[in-house]
């Protein structure tokens, strides 16, 4: 288990950037970089709900588990000290033990840096050390999100499915694409 350990530490465009796994003391950063997300209303599952520390706290105690157990890689990412990104890849059970799901998200304030790439190469790169008998690494994302699917693309996902109007967003529905990676 490596809750806590840095697993890059650099400077970008005259920032300091750490990516680290998570820890338990993220509880409050982490809650306030998901309600910020939220109210963003980003291309995430959250849209303008906020998180309560309790649940939060419930959400980490959970991950931190996963993460014991060796079924989770969990990374936060901080620029000059703040979260402003997260992401994961926990495996599946059972006859999906071999497909671990992605899930990412960066801040706006520092999109546009190379920081969602970073992340994602360094969760996939972790995540292949950390989770025996991972295979696959499988992702959604919304039709309309062209910046990641440009991302994911590059880093050799491909898209595997598409979830017709799956997704209410501002009003309207969008399609969920359904992506891979063979690891």
């Amino acid at each position: 288990m490596k809750l806590g350990q840095i697993v890059i530490e650099k400077i970008m465009e005259g920032r300091k950037v750490v990516i680290r796994h998570l820890d338990e003391d993220d509880v409050e950063p982490m809650r306030h970089f998901i309600n910020k997300l939220s109210k963003e209303k980003t291309f995430i599952t959250f849209q303008g709900e906020q998180i309560s520390l309790e649940d939060e706290q419930k959400y980490v105690r959970e991950i931190i588990k996963k993460i014991e157990s060796s079924t989770t890689v969990k990374l936060v990412l901080m620029v000059d000290g703040q979260v402003v990104g997260t992401t994961e890849i926990s495996l599946g059970v059972r006859t999906h033990s071999h497909v671990g799901g992605l899930g990412l998200s960066v801040d706006s304030s520092v999109r546009g840096m190379g920081l969602g790439r970073l992340l994602l190469e360094t969760v996939i790169s972790e995540a292949k050390k950390e989770l025996n008998g991972l295979r696959i690494i499988e992702l959604t994302v919304f039709a309309i999100n062209e910046v990641a699917i440009s991302l994911y693309k590059s880093c050799g996902f491909r898209e595997v499915g598409r979830f017709p109007e799956k997704i209410s967003y501002k009003g309207n529905y969008v399609d969920e694409i359904i992506m891979c990676l063979e690891v």
